[in-house]
């Protein structure tokens, strides 16, 4: 299914003969940036024309190019935009070319491509054949598609751009209340990182299926007594790792010159010893995150009446630039990660 506008003239149709396409996957269009565009046909003139189609016999109605559309009502004195009238081209054809034209598109939320996906389903389409004509994964749609799990207060709060990728896809698995639950923590500032919200929620998540959590049965005595001993020992191990720590913040203050004469003629044995308690450090880090996670996931009482609070925003606070969110989508999950969590 393609439809070939190389060889069409390009003609100029008066701005109040055309409409938008209600079906049109973009609904969010940066006021900013449509200044930015009307300033450039003010310098340079319009320099690629819109796609349309004819509908209800005289009017027009956009496929390709509705933001320049909108930026050309900004120009001052303007009447008309140059277009290529395409012939024969129906409701899917349009919907799918303009799919085509914003998908990728820095301004185009994440709630909007979920929903362009979800509304290719309706069609008729596979997700396998929505990702090959868009150059995606498989993966990457289906995870898009399960943002419309969000509630609708959540899910305004991804389309502004307020949660980011990952984080809204973690949320997107959890019951409305549950999410509501993490959303209120996020927006109040209780993550240091995006990494410690999605792992509260995919605990949350362990929490509603009963995986991996703490065993419930009642303790003897004796069981009672060896589970204080392991909690001690292990707290002297702590305790010992924070000695560790305070070492290595000391040699760390030293210069290579300095380590090279303290070390003389064994740095790379103690190089290697660091480099260990690095690497054990490192993945002592993540699982204690996760057990953090866990804590404190087994015990929040869920309310289900809670509303979600955005914070008040701060002045001069911008919109995710291109490369964030371009970072945030190579964060998705892994595909491992989603067999798990479905």
């Amino acid at each position: 299914m393609s439809v070939t506008e190389a060889n069409i003239e390009v003609t100029a149709i008066p701005l109040t003969d055309i409409e938008p396409n209600p079906d049109q996957p973009r609904k969010f269009f940066d006021e900013a940036k449509l200044e930015e565009l009307a300033a450039q046909f003010r310098s340079v003139g319009q320099l690629q024309p819109i796609v349309v189609r004819m509908v209800g016999g005289d009017k027009f109605q956009i496929v390709m190019g509705e933001r320049r559309w909108r930026a050309m009502h900004l120009v001052e004195g303007a009447t008309t935009i140059e277009a290529k009238v395409l012939n024969s081209v129906d409701d899917e054809q349009a919907f799918v070319m303009g799919i085509s034209e914003n998908i990728g598109r820095a301004d185009m939320t994440l709630m909007e491509e979920a929903q362009a996906y979800a509304d290719l389903v309706g069609f008729g389409y596979q997700a396998e054949r929505i990702a090959e004509m868009f150059g995606k994964t498989t993966d990457y749609v289906r995870w898009r598609m399960d943002l419309l799990n969000l509630t609708t207060d959540i899910a305004e709060l991804v389309a502004e751009g307020k949660i980011k990728a990952d984080f809204a896809w973690y949320l997107s698995k959890l019951t409305p209340a549950n999410q509501k639950v993490a959303v209120t923590r996020y927006m109040k500032g209780d993550f240091k990182t995006e990494t410690d919200a999605s792992t509260f929620a995919q605990a949350l998540r362990m929490k509603e299926n009963q995986e991996g959590f703490f065993s419930e049965k009642e303790l003897s005595e004796k069981e009672k007594e060896d589970k204080a001993k392991e909690r001690k020992q292990a707290k002297g191990k702590v305790d010992q790792v924070e000695r560790a720590g305070t070492l290595l913040e000391e040699l760390a203050k030293l210069t290579p010159s300095e380590l090279a004469d303290l070390f003389e003629g064994e740095v790379g044995k103690h190089l290697d010893a660091v480099e260990r308690v690095r690497k054990a450090a490192a993945e002592a880090v993540k699982k204690l995150r996760k057990a953090k996670a866990m804590s404190e996931a087994k015990q929040l009482t869920v309310r289900p009446e809670l509303k979600v609070e955005p914070e008040a925003e701060s002045e001069g606070e911008e919109e995710p630039s291109e490369a964030e969110i371009t970072e945030a989508a190579a964060e998705e999950p892994s595909e491992a990660e989603l067999a798990a969590a479905a």
